[in-house]
């Protein structure tokens, strides 16, 4: 029988994405939010009402928390019965992570992680990284701030690789997922620029170290832009 999972959050990029590795992996998927996403990424997902949100967490094997912002806590845990669940973590939710080993104390399996910067083709284009590349899609200048930024920002697809992996794992664990490689706003610049006039600069092949789940970003700095300048030129 195949593994139900319950997407908080379709109308995220990453809950999009995740949507689309799960499926391809052979879950039943289903999830809240609006399909305007997964109908542009052609994957399918059972939209679910957010009355029924309750008992649909009650009856799925994995639960991923991926809504913007996250959710009530609290609430999650009560509801999803004996889920694997998935939760996103900021720096300061001490009284979110009091709760989580709560928890696992009582048997309960409960994977977090603090989600760094990521950007794809279907997201909102608000990082530097997204702005630089647009700027530069036009021949413009990106701004002051944007090239000033150091950036760490991967790429949403993969993230969402990482995500999945902590549910797979054979305890609940507390990790951090980002590219751990960071790029100068002046070098994404450069680069986005030369992939626009048709020329292909150097770019941060380099690859970070493994997270606690072994997991370790494909895309990092340059490549990243390079990515986004190609989701520009296919639009």
């Amino acid at each position: 029988m195949a593994k139900r999972a319950l997407i908080l959050g379709l109308d995220t990029a990453a809950g999009a994405y995740l949507a689309r590795l799960l499926g391809a992996r052979g879950y039943r998927v289903g999830g809240t939010g609006g399909s305007d996403l997964i109908d542009r990424l052609g994957t399918a997902a059972d939209t679910v009402p957010q009355g029924d949100r309750v008992q649909a967490a009650a009856l799925a094997d994995e639960v991923y928390d991926l809504r913007e912002p996250t959710g009530d806590c609290a609430g999650l845990l009560t509801a999803t019965g004996a889920a694997r669940i998935f939760i996103p973590v900021g720096a300061d939710d001490g009284a979110q992570m009091t709760m989580v080993e709560a928890a696992r104390t009582r048997g309960r399996f409960v994977a977090t992680a603090r989600i760094g910067a990521h950007e794809s083709r279907l997201g909102p284009g608000t990082s530097p990284l997204a702005r630089i590349v647009a700027a530069a899609s036009v021949g413009a200048a990106a701004s002051p701030a944007d090239l000033a930024s150091v950036i760490d920002c991967g790429w949403t697809p993969d993230f969402v690789e990482a995500i999945a992996r902590l549910l797979a794992a054979s305890a609940g664990i507390d990790d951090v997922i980002v590219t751990g490689q960071t790029i100068a706003g002046t070098d994404a610049a450069r680069i986005a620029a030369g992939w626009f006039r048709g020329e292909r600069l150097p770019a941060n092949k380099a690859k970070g170290a493994p997270n606690a789940s072994g997991w370790r970003a494909a895309a990092v700095g340059g490549e990243v832009v390079e990515i986004l300048c190609e989701g520009i030129a296919v639009a």
